[in-house]
C-alpha cells in the first residue's frame, strides 16, 4: 500500500513538472483499482475460481498433513513433516500469485487499453479515497465495462 502511493505521489509529481515546464497539456486518468477488483466481472470470476482452487488445495493438504502427523515417530518424521508444511504453504502462495498476476494483467490492459482510446498520456491508480489528481478523467467506470 505504501509503495501504491510513492508510485502514485511520483506520478503527480512527474506530472506536475511536465505541467509547469511547459511541455503541454497532459491528459491524466486514474482508476479506483479496488473498485475494479470488487466489480468487474472478469476479475470476480478469477477470483472466484482462485477460491474454488485453494479451497480444493487446502482439503488435499490438510489430508496429507494429517496422514503425515500420524506417522510421526523420530525427529526426522518431524523434520519431514515441517517440510511438508513449508511446501504446502509455497504451492498456496503460488496459485494466489498466479491468480494476482493473471487479474493484474487483465486490470492493466484494459487501463492501456483506455488509454489509447481516450489519448491518456497515463493512468494512474487511485484508490477512491487517497486522494485524485486535480483535473484528471475518471476512467474506473471504462474499466469495469471492459472487464465484462
Amino acid at each position: 500500500m505504501k509503495l501504491n502511493k510513492k508510485m502514485l505521489f511520483l506520478v503527480m509529481a512527474a506530472c506536475t513538472m511536465f505541467l509547469t515546464a511547459g511541455c503541454g497539456k497532459v491528459n491524466i486518468g486514474y482508476v479506483d483499482y479496488s473498485r475494479v477488483q470488487q466489480e468487474a466481472p472478469q476479475v470476480k470470476s478469477s477470483m472466484d475460481e482462485m477460491k474454488t482452487r485453494m479451497e480444493e488445495f487446502q482439503k488435499t493438504a490438510e489430508k496429507q498433513l494429517q496422514e503425515q502427523a500420524a506417522s510421526i515417530q523420530s525427529q526426522e518424521d518431524a523434520d519431514k513433516f515441517q517440510e511438508l508444511q513449508q511446501q504446502l504453504k509455497m504451492q498456496a502462495a503460488g496459485i494466489q500469485q498466479q491468480y494476482a498476476t493473471q487479474v493484474r494483467s487483465k486490470i492493466h490492459a484494459a487501463m492501456d487499453g483506455i488509454a489509447k482510446e481516450k489519448k491518456l498520456d497515463a493512468v494512474v491508480n487511485s484508490n477512491g479515497k487517497d486522494g485524485m489528481i486535480s483535473g484528471g478523467i475518471d476512467v474506473t467506470d471504462e474499466v469495469i465495462e471492459k472487464l465484462q
